[in-house]
């Protein structure tokens, strides 16, 4: 073995130093504490150690990323200036539990079982985004650990034909009417503050300001603070909750069928109300429509009805007008409701 032991300090532990030589190359190897007083272990550690420093003499700068982990590159992504929203953070800690262990080189093999496992319910606006996140965290992983660039991941193919996500005023009233007891008030919020679903879910009493009409939501997925203002429809039904409860200054606003706060699931994917949802729709005969297409229909109803893209945005959370392109599509009874009121 070319590191040399020896033991000192209060723990009489063993320290390891020396240099490794392969071929003509010399690695100077400084002293490390193995972190135990057995002279064997202590061994074991040091010939370890010096095959990985034969190991990465060997494959050079190219072998390096099948020794190193694909949660150590998201970990140096999370870790960078500023940080990441917490949605975005969420999702990636979510990536790395599921496919962390793998080698940077198997990234491509590891973006396939991703979307074999937890992405199989992904739809493909989805799937892009998460691949984006992890294409992004891997490279600036990569670059943060001097390592070459990670392997290309394939891009997720996209439909090319537009999807309408809005409803008729008497689809809309039959959906609303649909629900469960426990799900109807969470949804008026989806259709008439244009939330999204765990915004609502998880809304706080200490959010809900009567008085100046307005929601105060702090965990957005841009981690922004949010100030939506409260629709008639939401505050009279929130004042009748808030009142029924006993005026709470703070707690969950909205509690499931067992009496207990919604589940948080933001990171992982899923949707606490989607069951519930689909029953509503089946009851009301509307079809296609998923829970996160209330908050498209709140976005068309708004510009059909006279508000401009810039208030849209600020309520919706977007900072990019091509959010609002992506989300506002008329059906062609809208379109003919709008042309009739042209003079």
């Amino acid at each position: 073995m070319s590191l040399h032991l020896r033991r000192r300090g209060s723990l009489k532990h063993w320290y390891a130093r020396g240099t490794v030589r392969v071929g003509r190359t010399v690695v100077e190897v400084r002293e490390f504490c193995a972190g135990t007083d057995s002279r064997h272990d202590a061994e074991a550690i040091a010939a370890a150690e010096e095959a990985r420093v034969r190991a990465e003499v060997l494959d050079g700068a190219a072998g390096r990323p099948k020794r190193v982990s694909i949660a150590e590159a998201l970990l140096a992504y999370l870790k960078r200036p500023g940080g990441l929203a917490p949605y975005d953070a969420s999702r990636l800690r979510a990536l790395s539990d599921a496919v962390g262990e793998r080698p940077i080189a198997e990234a491509r093999q590891a973006w396939s079982q991703l979307l074999s496992t937890i992405g199989r319910g992904w739809k493909p606006a989805t799937a892009a985004r998460v691949r984006a996140l992890y294409v992004a965290g891997l490279r600036a992983g990569c670059a943060s650990l001097a390592l070459p660039p990670p392997p290309a991941i394939p891009s997720v193919r996209q439909r090319t034909e537009e999807r309408v996500a809005s409803l008729t005023d008497s689809e809309r009233e039959a959906l609303l009417a649909a629900y469960s007891p426990s799900i109807a008030p969470p949804v008026i919020l989806l259709a008439y503050a244009g939330l999204r679903t765990q915004e609502c879910l998880q809304l706080q009493w200490s959010a809900v300001d009567f008085r100046g009409g307005t929601l105060t939501l702090d965990r957005t997925k841009s981690g922004r603070v949010r100030v939506v203002p409260m629709h008639e429809r939401v505050r009279l039904m929130l004042s009748g909750m808030w009142h029924a409860a006993g005026k709470p200054a703070r707690g969950p606003v909205f509690l499931n069928a067992q009496g207990r706060p919604f589940p948080d699931t933001r990171g992982d994917g899923g949707n606490p109300i989607w069951r519930a949802h689909m029953v509503a729709c089946r009851r009301a005969g509307v079809r296609g429509f998923r829970v996160h297409d209330w908050r498209h229909d709140f976005a068309a109803r708004f510009l059909a009805e006279g508000g401009d893209t810039r208030s849209l945005m600020q309520i919706m959370g977007w900072t990019s007008p091509v959010m609002v392109q992506r989300y506002v599509t008329y059906r062609s009874e809208h379109l003919a409701a709008i042309i009739a009121k042209v003079a």
